[in-house]
């Protein structure tokens, strides 16, 4: 029974990612390379395919149909049970709800559910309403099962007994389970059993994409032209609703539409004007960053490949907004990671790029003073280099001389390390270091 519930579910999720891409099972059929009866019988809903032939199916409609290796991890949930802690429940009230449309079941221990009810009783921390409405959550969706732990209770705490929970699921539903939480203590109690994986509430949240059009996706990217008017005509597509123009590249670099058009310099800039143009028309966010190596909105994408026009383009007509920094969305919640908020001032200065940075310093939204993880301000990265045409450009706009980065250097006192280790941008180095001074500490 617990088998065929995760097929079944499967098998929706096959249909729904299938209609979404626009292919019917015949189209389907020829895409993988089967009978279309075959497929359908793979497909029919309460059907006695066995699970193992319905998730190479599902696989294939992964493989075939575009998606990222993260789409594809993510859209395989549906072949796992996930179990709940209470932390992640409280940071996410709409959790349960997000999980069972990826699980075909979602646990909720009954020592999570005592929790929830001691907080909605007591008022704990101002957290009773949202507690409440977990626990509504929990009792209205059918895809959710509560489970107890079965042992000793006066042995381990709260997290060992929800581990618990999870290694009988694996027993119960013969399938990998995910335990998600925030608390990052679960990884390491797993540690040596294969069965069951902690999957982090930030990481879950950053994976989490709604099931895109790949394929419209791909054929907009691939295609350029004078005029976007008539593209739905050309390509034989139907425009993709925003969520979609939103969605990261199924060629995995984490690029969305927007950051693919700002890096493709094979284009004429006019053609990738008129595209960026249609993008944002059809709800395409100008400052929505990579979930790449970088996490860099598309203007700072410009500014790191040295496109000006580009550049000119995002900040005037487009409105792009000068402030945005980079920021990886895995570590969202934890403070001062080390290159997040790079802003492309920061990216400019740091890289000599003075017309950029006289361009920034001209638009009065641009925020001269913002420090990065390490402290640094667009003046104390000019100055880290000897750049001293960007850092007249900067003190001349208005740049604060006394911030001190995280290290408790000025931008004067970084310049003046500069000129003591001779460093020298893109080139190896070795900082002289006294033992007990100041000078190449970082």
């Amino acid at each position: 029974m617990n088998e065929q519930v995760q097929i079944d579910f499967l098998r929706k999720r096959m249909i729904e990612l299938r209609k979404k891409n626009h292919k019917s099972q015949s189209d389907m059929a020829d895409l993988i390379g089967c009978d279309k009866s075959t497929l359908s019988r793979a497909e029919k809903v309460g059907g006695n395919t066995r699970y193992k032939t319905v998730f190479g199916f599902a696989e294939d409609y992964c493989n075939k149909l575009g998606l990222t290796p993260e789409q594809k991890e993510q859209f395989l949930r549906g072949s796992r049970v996930v179990v709940t802690d209470t932390s992640a429940l409280l940071k996410n009230a709409q959790l349960i709800e997000e999980l069972s449309q990826e699980y075909c079941r979602v646990i909720v221990p009954n020592i999570v559910v005592d929790e929830l009810d001691n907080i909605k009783d007591r008022n704990t921390k101002n957290m009773a309403t949202k507690a409440w409405q977990i626990l509504k959550s929990i009792g209205d969706n059918p895809n959710v099962l509560t489970r107890d732990y079965v042992g000793d209770k006066d042995v381990g705490n709260n997290d060992s007994k929800i581990v618990a929970v999870a290694k009988a699921a694996v027993e119960e539903f013969n399938c990998q389970v995910d335990i998600i939480t925030d608390d990052v203590g679960f990884a390491a109690r797993l540690s040596g059993y294969e069965g069951i994986n902690a999957l982090p509430l930030e990481k879950y949240i950053v994976t989490k994409q709604k099931l895109v059009d790949a394929d419209s996706i791909k054929k907009i990217n691939d295609y350029y032209a004078d005029y976007y008017d008539d593209i739905e005509k050309v390509l034989g597509i139907s425009v993709p609703n925003a969520y979609d123009i939103n969605a990261y590249l199924p060629e995995g670099n984490g690029f969305t539409l927007i950051i693919s058009v700002v890096r493709n310099r094979r284009e004429s800039m006019k053609k990738r004007k008129a595209k960026i143009k249609w993008l944002i028309s059809h709800g395409a966010d100008v400052d929505k960053r990579d979930n790449g190596k970088y996490y860099f909105p598309p203007l700072s994408h410009s500014v790191q490949n040295g496109d000006f026009e580009m550049f000119k383009f995002l900040l005037h007509e487009c409105k792009a907004n000068p402030n945005i920094g980079s920021r990886n969305p895995g570590d969202a919640g934890k403070i001062r990671q080390k290159n997040d908020g790079n802003m492309p001032l920061m990216i400019a200065a740091w890289d000599n790029k003075k017309e950029y940075v006289q361009e920034l310093c001209n638009d009065s939204r641009t925020s001269l003073n913002q420090q990065d993880g390490n402290g640094f301000t667009a003046l104390i990265k000019a100055c880290y280099w000897g750049w001293l045409d960007c850092r007249d450009i900067l003190i001349k706009a208005g740049a604060d001389q006394k911030i001190v980065d995280r290290d408790g250097y000025t931008a004067e006192e970084r310049y003046q390390e500069y000129l003591m280790t001779g460093r020298r941008k893109n080139a190896n180095y070795k900082k002289r270091r006294n033992k007990g001074g100041r000078q190449g500490r970082k």
